[in-house]
């Protein structure tokens, strides 16, 4: 088959892909992507003898008679489109040839998009958890509520901060996944290396470390702003794509509307929960959980590793250089001793000739009647009905449930820890089993956090927002719980809700 057939089942859109497979890919990508690097440098329209220069320029050196084959084959792929060379020629040969101008089709631009992040992914691109990128997102939802308030509204500048944020939020989300795809294989592949492992888990761990404290002081503050815009984010979108709606034969074009929409479920489903299900800034939670409990277990092997007397390999290295000194009688009988492995007679029934010599060949000892149903399928009797399977949703909604109601029990101990203050901790009434749980997650929270130059502390939950500031004076503080007493130093509490209509609080 020819380059420039394609199969039947292969679609006109599709063949736009057959550059990158084709006998003389290695020609066909590297002519594309100089089309490509042309278009970024706003460069439109290039002549073949333009092409052969910039290929050159590359490190590559085709003549011209291959890239004008090149560039042929890809107009009839639908990679690129030409135009008659209307300036004057340079040279007799350019007098008497066709002369054209070739561009990048929309089609062609867009395959090679993907070839080029295919093409990457395999060569050694990591993900990483931008927690950087956090602090732009507020900014970005928080330019969207103010945009929003004004009237009129400005849809171009709508649209245009719909696009950052999306932008912005896509690279957060796209890098989170892949770094916490490539943990594992790396964590894998470096557990069997001592000292490279433990140089890796420390950077890791203190790399986790980071993005969690960062995560949950901007968590709270992006969860007020999505339910805040979410009321009116259906009329905003409207504003924002009608600026960029182009006229059809089939009247206004809705794409861009439904795209706003699309991206803009993609956010919600991020930070907010939806139904029975759990937002993905919890998923990545559990995954770093997770990421970190792998990291724990491989030093868990390594330091059994290191404290048994006598490890699996070092057993395995010995058997093998017995078996390298013995004969093939003598490796067998080892084989049996160190496995108890027995030659198998028959599946495992009775067949009447069990008194035959184990060691005797199948082709010597008589033979066995086995049922025919037996020998065809491996069955004795037909398979029954299978079983109906199970249905999960009760217990799943029945967790949901209890996890909810967990949330509001915890909700609702903050809120009574909130109402009692600011106040120092020496005059805290009693706190009941949910406030005192509430209570020592808060402070942990607070403490955990690199103190001010005035020596307070100000941390970020997804209840509630903490401050601690030290009491001149050494002074003592008891904390009295129906499990009896916790005595600490005094400092000065302030607790604040979380609540949308408290944002500008939690800025």
């Amino acid at each position: 088959m020819s380059e420039a057939q394609t199969p039947h089942h292969q679609t006109a859109e599709l063949r736009v892909f057959s550059y990158a497979v084709a006998d003389k890919s290695d020609l066909y990508v590297a002519v594309v992507e100089a089309l490509t690097l042309a278009r970024e440098r706003f460069r439109l329209q290039l002549r073949p003898s333009e092409l052969v220069r910039d290929l050159r320029v590359a490190g590559l050196d085709p003549s011209a008679e291959e890239v004008g084959a090149a560039l042929e084959q890809l107009a009839a792929w639908g990679n690129v489109t030409h135009f008659y060379d209307s300036s004057a020629p340079e040279t007799l040969a350019e007098f008497y040839s066709k002369r054209y101008l070739y561009q990048l089709t929309q089609a062609g631009w867009t395959a090679h998009e993907g070839v080029r992040k295919v093409r990457s992914s395999g060569l050694g691109a990591s993900g990483r958890l931008s927690g950087v990128l956090l602090p732009a997102i507020v900014e970005r939802l928080e330019a969207l509520r103010v945009a929003g308030e004004e009237r009129p509204r400005d849809g171009a500048r709508l649209l245009s901060l719909f696009t950052d944020l999306f932008a912005v939020f896509g690279e957060f989300a796209d890098n989170s996944a892949r770094y916490m795809s490539d943990l594992s294989v790396q964590v894998s592949d470096l557990a069997a290396d001592d000292d490279r492992f433990l140089a890796y888990k420390q950077a890791v761990l203190a790399y986790l470390n980071d993005f969690v404290a960062r995560f949950a002081e901007m968590l709270p503050r992006i969860q007020s702003l999505v339910k805040v815009l979410e009321g009116t984010a259906g009329t905003l979108q409207a504003a924002a794509a009608e600026s960029d709606t182009a006229p059809t034969l089939a009247g206004p074009d809705q794409s861009p509307l439904d795209d706003l929409h699309q991206k803009w479920s993609g956010v919600t489903g991020w930070f907010l929960a939806a139904d029975d299900q759990v937002p993905v800034a919890e998923s990545l939670r559990f995954a770093m959980l997770e990421a970190l409990n792998r990291i724990l277990m491989a030093v868990g092997r390594l330091n059994e590793r290191h404290l048994r007397r006598a490890s699996r390999e070092a057993d395995f290295l010995q058997l093998a250089r017995w078996f390298a000194t013995l004969d093939d009688a003598g490796a067998h009988a080892l084989w049996d001793r160190a496995f108890g492995l027995w030659g198998a007679r028959h599946f495992f029934q009775t067949a009447g000739d069990e008194e035959v010599e184990r060691r005797r060949s199948f082709w010597e000892a008589e033979p066995a009647d086995i049922a025919p149903r037996l020998r065809a399928t491996g069955r004795r009797a037909q398979a029954g009905r299978p079983g109906t399977g199970a249905d999960y949703r009760a217990v799943k909604l029945a967790r949901v449930a209890a996890m909810r109601a967990l949330h509001a029990q915890a909700a609702a101990a903050a809120g009574r820890l909130a109402g009692c203050t600011p106040a120092r901790l020496s005059d805290l009434r009693e706190l009941d089993h949910h406030e005192f749980a509430q209570f020592l997650a808060l402070v942990d929270a607070a403490l955990s956090v690199r103190p001010q130059p005035d020596g307070s502390r100000a941390a970020a939950t997804p209840l509630v927002s903490v401050r601690l500031r030290p009491v001149p004076g050494d002074h003592r503080a008891t904390i009295r719980t129906p499990s009896g007493k916790l005595d600490c130093p005094d400092q000065i509490l302030s607790i604040f809700l979380a609540q949308p209509a408290d944002a500008q609080a939690l800025a």
